[in-house]
């Protein structure tokens, strides 16, 4: 639980850098992807299946609503969303890579 609490600070981080850099457009840069936000789209899948396997929402309205907007818009851009799994498929696949249904985390 000392790593989920830790990742939830540098969630409030990111947020916090997302709502000043993204002048309350889209994406981290504005109107556009850009190279942050592709560097950050990589963490989408394994905070999935961390959420998943963990049973603890990371990214929450009341703590990350930027993060959760731009997740959705990012995922939903015609340059991403051919080529990114979804939250489930990421899942899917961590089950049958790590042949668990669920990790137990202390």
């Amino acid at each position: 639980m000392a790593a989920a609490g830790k990742l939830m600070e540098n969630l409030a981080i990111l947020e916090e850098a997302f709502q000043k850099s993204s002048k309350g457009l889209g994406f981290f840069g504005g109107e556009n992807i850009g190279f942050l936000d592709l560097a950050c789209g990589t963490l989408l899948g394994p905070v999935s299946v961390i959420e998943a396997f963990s049973g603890v929402k990371f990214l929450r309205q009341e703590t990350t609503p930027g993060l959760i907007q731009w997740a959705e818009k990012f995922r939903a851009h015609e340059a991403v969303k051919p080529n990114m799994p979804t939250p489930e498929e990421f899942v899917a696949f961590a089950k049958k890579k790590f042949n668990v249904e669920r990790w137990a985390f202390s």
